[in-house]
């Protein structure tokens, strides 16, 4: 034999206006929370890749000791944003070093 349970009382939730706005606004913090750390990785991408530019007027003797090219620093500036472009041209150096 099958018993329901008609007590709906028990199982209702009690939502107080006090509780709606406080998750509202846990929600919305956290939100803003979550777009500072984008801008922040955004700003430190444009950093990092301000500072790769930097080797791009250097003398052809810099990139031998660095094992690449002129046209690999140039690949690698052209890179997205969001790929380290000095880790990239880092496994190009391996790679390089790899088949001398």
């Amino acid at each position: 034999m099958t018993v329901f349970d008609n007590d709906f009382g028990r199982h209702t939730t009690h939502t107080t206006p006090g509780t709606l706005a406080r998750r509202l606004a846990d929600r919305a913090l956290a939100w803003l929370d979550h777009r500072r750390e984008q801008a922040a990785e955004r700003r430190r991408h444009r950093l990092d890749r301000e500072a790769y530019r930097a080797l791009l007027g250097k003398e052809d003797w810099v990139y031998d000791d660095m094992g690449v090219t002129r046209a690999d620093v140039e690949w690698a500036a052209r890179l997205p944003l969001h790929m380290n472009a000095a880790r990239e041209l880092d496994r190009l150096s391996s790679r390089n070093r790899m088949g001398r």
